[in-house]
This record gives C-alpha cells, sequence and structure tokens, in this order.
C-alpha cells in the first residue's frame, strides 16, 4: 500500500496547475495575435474537442434583449458567432435575417446544423471567416460583439470598428457584450471615448456588461 501525503499531493498539484495556466496563456495569446491559419487551428480544436459545449445554452443571457430591441425585425450580422447561440436562441419573430461569421469552419458546421434542426434556415446563415478581415456585403442594423471582443487586440480593436461601421444602416448600431468588463477595461474606455455610446447595461450580480453604440 502506497501512501502519499498531502504535502506531496501538494507538490504534484501544483506544477500541473501553473502548467496548466501558461498553456492557457499561451492559447490566448495565440488567438489574439497568431496568423490566421494558427488561430483557426486553435478554435477547430477546441470546437471538436467539446471545450466550448458548456455555453451551447444560453436562452435566458442579458444580450438577447438589447439585439432584438435595436435591430428592429431586420438584420444582425454576429461577428464570432461560435457554435451558433446567438442565431438560435434569439426570438424568431423578432429579426429578419442573420448571419454569423466565425474562424472555426467546425463552429460554423455546427451552427449551421444547430439552424436546421431549429428550422431557421430561411433566416439564418454562416460563415468560416476571420472576423478581423472579414468584409460584409449589405448593410446591418445590429453588428454584435458578442464576447468575440476579447480576441482582438486592443491597438486593432478601433481599426477594426471603424471598417464595420460602414456596414451599418443609418439607424444601426453595434451591441458588444463581455463577461468581465473589468479584465476589458480598456476596451470600454476605447469605445466609450470614440463613439456615440446609447445604452449600457451593467450587471448588478457580474461582470457583465452590455454597450450600444454607433
Amino acid at each position: 500500500m502506497v501512501v502519499i501525503s498531502a504535502c506531496v499531493v501538494s507538490m504534484i498539484t501544483f506544477p500541473m496547475n501553473i502548467a496548466e495556466k501558461l498553456r492557457n496563456i499561451m492559447r490566448g495569446r495565440l488567438k489574439a495575435w497568431g496568423t490566421t491559419m494558427a488561430r483557426r487551428k486553435v478554435w477547430n480544436r477546441e470546437f471538436a474537442d467539446g471545450r466550448w459545449d458548456y455555453i451551447e445554452h444560453t436562452p435566458g443571457d442579458c444580450i438577447y434583449y438589447y439585439i432584438e430591441k435595436y435591430c428592429n425585425n431586420g438584420s444582425i450580422l454576429d461577428l464570432g458567432c461560435g457554435s451558433g447561440n446567438t442565431g438560435n436562441e434569439l426570438d424568431k419573430k423578432r429579426y429578419g435575417d442573420y448571419l454569423g461569421v466565425d474562424i472555426s469552419d467546425i463552429a460554423v458546421q455546427k451552427a449551421i446544423a444547430r439552424s436546421a434542426r431549429s428550422g431557421r434556415t430561411d433566416k439564418n446563415s454562416y460563415f468560416a471567416s476571420d472576423v478581423c478581415a472579414y468584409v460584409p456585403h449589405q448593410r446591418y442594423d445590429v453588428i454584435l460583439f458578442r464576447e468575440s471582443i476579447w480576441y482582438i487586440p486592443r491597438r486593432k480593436l478601433k481599426a477594426v470598428l471603424d471598417r464595420y461601421r460602414k456596414f451599418l444602416k443609418e439607424s444601426g448600431v453595434f451591441v458588444v457584450r463581455m463577461y468581465d468588463r473589468h479584465a476589458l477595461a480598456d476596451q470600454v474606455v476605447l469605445i466609450k471615448t470614440n463613439y456615440d455610446v446609447i445604452e449600457e447595461y451593467l450587471s448588478n450580480h457580474s461582470k457583465d456588461i452590455v454597450i450600444v453604440f454607433r
């Protein structure tokens, strides 16, 4: 019988925790600064391995109220759509058409399958592309960044927003959701400094923030 003391367990666990943290840091940096091919590879692996399965059911999320309010039964461009939460959890009667864009073609395939199951193929379409490089083919009532701003380097963010601003309709808005407004404080300041903020939601129970601006 082998007895391992708490001290030894601690010594074994500690380096493993450090290693995992380092892997997460490196993965985060790669997602923000890597080439399109390298970032796609990382995201594809994570979606294929089920890393993001835990967030595939968010029907009560605060973001839906703002998307539905400002899209005026019109068009939505979802940048960083993942496996299709937004396009399949919105009230089907509250929007006209929806396009989700994501760098992961595996995520896009999941989103397409999900829309087929929910009977939304007439309204929803998806495209695999790097959000920082994608060029829309129409103007939208709402352009949504649902957490995806986390993976856009701050020094690139204004250029990305300014480019997409050209694809907003005259009364169109950006809607941005961040799950940690403190970790992304610089991005919040950039938005408030450079754009016209129409509405802002701060959760009393979490660090969530939603900003509507143009």
